[in-house]
């Protein structure tokens, strides 16, 4: 935790010298950072061993148990959401369990951002967002429950839960110490902060009711903003959004665009070569290639399963009906439709627990790319917006300091002062069609592999 602290203390220093603003220029710092995971300060106020990224599987065998139990149905009406293992319910289990003599010390539960936002005000704190999506709070009233923590039977850390801010209100202000490792002024305010789920969709104009945001990133993110809560026990969560007056609800995998990161390192060795000759992003180069073969001209199904599925545990990713003839382009098409398709079948679970998709922000590294956010448009059949500006979330945490501090009145002025609409791809009706084709060819080809994904499982 401390690493963490210091990279992100020198990435401060970074930034203020590259924009050559003076520190008391700032008028707030906003903060964003991902989900779930765990974060623990001592009773003194110290980091309390290694922190939890959101990713990590420790805590799987409790997962296991927890559903053997049943415990899902018990603990859903308050939470809104599924079990899964980096959740800090699953990893406090886990360490209660494996490092006892660490869990009897935890003095402060807290996400990643919380605690660069503790270290840069000395304040302990955390945020509807966050805690909403982590299994910590009675999602439909807004409070921590006592009686959830009893369903997991950790009720003995709640008083370790960290009093709830709202992502655009002030939780700090930098102090001395801090300004002297960042640079930052001393005295700057520093607001709350929110779920990077959230932080993406404000960044990328995303703030009203019936509003979608898809990211294509690490994770398939599909979130919609609604005015009541949806409640459906089969959607991934539900959470409190940064305006606390909506919801935000979210179906979501590690099975996005990180499978094309995977393919391009291991097997476009030319394409990094060619991007290099020409100076542009291999990325680009990939998104040529995949253009250069028109919607009716493939019969490649690929699953997007390289770091996880929202199918099965024991998915894997894989390439299904490659011929001798087929070439790069033909794979690197099919990989695109495969994230598309797994999106889809995110927002097709989102559409049947009653979600009213009005319009979508895309967003993400993927969106940057004019030939995938088409292919979006036209499986989804809703035109694709597609908004400037790269680092979205960044951007939506700065509005809320920027709320914070006084300079927009709320996240609906804040998106319309700076945000800007770049692109629109409207759904071309031919298109849909043919990839439809391909979406129920790779539903059918889920249902044929989840036995012999089962017994890959057991080779290893």
């Amino acid at each position: 935790m401390e690493v963490l602290w210091q990279s992100t203390a020198s990435a401060i220093r970074e930034v203020l010298a590259k924009a050559g603003v003076q520190p008391e220029e700032i008028a707030g710092i906003g903060n964003t950072g991902h989900g779930n995971g765990v974060y623990l300060l001592d009773r003194a106020g110290r980091p309390l061993r290694k922190g939890i990224q959101s990713m990590d599987s420790r805590a799987a065998a409790v997962i296991t148990e927890w559903n053997r139990r049943g415990l899902h149905a018990q603990v859903f009406p308050y939470s809104l959401q599924i079990l899964w293992p980096a959740q800090p319910t699953a990893l406090l289990a886990w360490l209660k369990e494996n490092e006892p003599q660490n869990y009897e010390q935890v003095g402060a539960i807290l996400m990643v951002k919380d605690y660069i936002v503790y270290r840069l005000t000395g304040e302990v704190s955390g945020d509807y967002t966050d805690m909403s999506g982590a299994h910590l709070m009675d999602v439909r009233n807004k409070c921590y429950s006592r009686e959830l923590l009893q369903h997991f039977d950790l009720a003995d850390v709640y008083d370790a839960l960290p009093p709830l801010r709202r992502s655009s209100e002030v939780a700090g202000h930098v102090t001395a110490a801090a300004a002297l490792e960042t640079g930052l002024a001393m005295g700057t305010p520093v607001v709350g902060g929110m779920f990077d789920v959230d932080a993406s969709a404000i960044g990328s104009g995303v703030v009203a009711p019936n509003e979608a945001c898809i990211v294509v990133g690490s994770w398939s993110i599909n979130e919609i903003i609604t005015e009541e809560p949806i409640v459906d026990p089969d959607i991934f969560m539900t959470t409190i959004f940064a305006d606390t007056d909506l919801f935000l609800t979210i179906e979501g995998s590690a099975t996005s665009a990180t499978n094309l990161e995977w393919f391009v390192q291991q097997c476009c060795g030319d394409e990094r070569a060619e991007a290099k000759k020409r100076g542009v992003s291999v990325y680009e180069i990939c998104s040529e290639e995949v253009a250069s073969i028109p919607p009716d001209a493939l019969d490649i199904i690929f699953h997007p399963f390289l770091y996880g599925s929202n199918v099965q545990p024991t998915a894997r990713a894989g390439f299904y009906g490659v011929a001798g003839w087929h070439t790069r382009a033909h794979l690197l098409r099919a990989l695109y439709e495969g994230v598309v398709f797994g999106h889809l079948s995110h927002i097709e679970k989102l559409r049947a627990a009653g979600a009213d998709i009005q319009s979508v922000r895309l967003a993400g590294g993927g969106a940057r790319s004019a030939v995938w956010s088409q292919m979006f448009a036209d499986t989804i059949q809703v035109p694709m917006v597609v908004s400037d500006g790269n680092e979205l979330g960044t951007r939506g945490a700065a509005l809320a300091a920027g709320i914070g501090a006084g300079i927009y009145r709320d996240f609906a002025e804040a998106v319309q002062e700076a945000v800007s609409v770049i692109r629109v791809h409207e759904p071309i009706a031919a298109n849909t069609p043919l990839y439809m084709a391909r979406y129920n060819a790779y539903q059918e080809l889920v249902e044929v592999m989840k036995e012999p994904w089962e017994a890959l499982s057991r080779l290893n």
